[in-house]
């Protein structure tokens, strides 16, 4: 049987044999010039390949390479594959830890913001951050309307909405354009769940009014037939339309809000009757009031209500905003 210790090496860089399941010779590997680079990365290391009836080890015979390649960490050739038929002797990369390359860096934190040339950067910075708070108010004002009706993208759709409101600003400088002097209507019509928007869910209209003097709010469910005009979630037995409004400041960050709800409601041929939702807020408020509109869905049995968590149909959305 070959053995590595009695092959002259002063020849090459490095050779490695690969050998059958008895120990005959298949042949050398040797590096070429194609594979300089990967043999930067192999430190003095010894491959082990297991046999039926014994073990042999082998020489990779790679010396070590300086760190100034700009390589950092070891590979570990200590792996050997079996194919459908036999060993085959030939190692792979099994382990690569924390191989680092030389990477270019962008400008430093202080540079973006002190450097002049970075203003535009510095402008653009400051309007995201107020568009990005001012969403996540959005979404915490109307959380528990949206627990079973938003998805993953609700925070990253919001800010969009919200830095087109806030570029409608019209007053302000570059810089410091706000949300509370932006384009606030363009929230109307915002669904907490892009899978499931409230008027594929529910056809009826529902006017809104607003009375900022007694800070009342008031929905009208009209008269209708559950089942001619309420898309429903598969199972379900009963809905409840729900309702949320709020007054918000943007610039001091503060809410109000107040929630409300039809009662259970039978999915099913019978017309019900007109109903409303009432819901109070401060009166005289100086600040936006945002005024959503949702519906749930439910399943009876044995005379308990549970909620169905349908993503493709529980839906929520703001229809109406009222600036002062």
């Amino acid at each position: 049987m070959l053995s590595t210790t009695n092959i002259p090496v002063t020849n090459f860089s490095a050779i490695m044999p690969l050998l059958t399941d008895n120990g005959g010779l298949v042949a050398w590997l040797l590096p070429t010039h194609g594979l300089h680079s990967l043999e930067k990365l192999l430190p003095l290391q010894r491959a082990f390949r297991q046999c039926v009836e014994h073990v042999q080890a082998m020489d990779t015979l790679y010396e070590e390479r300086p760190d100034h390649y700009g390589y950092s960490g070891k590979l570990d050739f200590s792996t050997f594959y079996k194919d459908l038929l036999s060993w085959t002797g030939q190692p792979f990369l099994s382990q690569l830890n924390q191989i680092t390359m030389a990477t270019s860096k962008g400008p430093s934190a202080d540079k973006i913001m002190n450097d002049p040339a970075y203003e535009r950067t510095r402008e653009n910075m400051s309007e995201f951050g107020r568009a990005g708070k001012a969403a996540s108010l959005v979404r915490d004002l109307f959380r528990d309307l949206t627990s079973f009706a938003k998805d993953a993208e609700i925070q990253s759709r919001l800010l969009t909405v919200l830095k087109r409101t806030l570029s409608a600003d019209t007053v302000s400088k570059r810089g410091e354009r706000t949300v509370t002097l932006g384009d606030q209507r363009q929230l109307k019509g915002f669904n907490f769940n892009a899978r499931a928007s409230l008027k594929s869910s529910l056809f009826v209209k529902c006017p809104v009014a607003i009375d900022r003097v007694t800070g009342q709010v008031t929905i009208t469910i009209p008269s209708f037939v559950p089942k001619t005009m309420v898309s429903v979630a598969t199972g379900t037995t009963h809905f409840r339309i729900v309702a949320g409004a709020g007054t918000v400041n943007f610039e001091t960050e503060e809410t109000t809000y107040d929630r409300g709800s039809t009662d259970e409601i039978a999915w099913d041929n019978l017309r019900i009757a007109a109903s409303t939702i009432v819901l109070n807020l401060p009166p005289n408020s100086p600040d936006t009031i945002l005024v959503a509109l949702g519906i749930e869905y439910n399943q009876q049995l044995n005379g308990d209500s549970y909620p169905l968590k349908s993503v493709q149909r529980n839906a929520t959305a703001i229809v109406a905003v009222n600036k002062p």
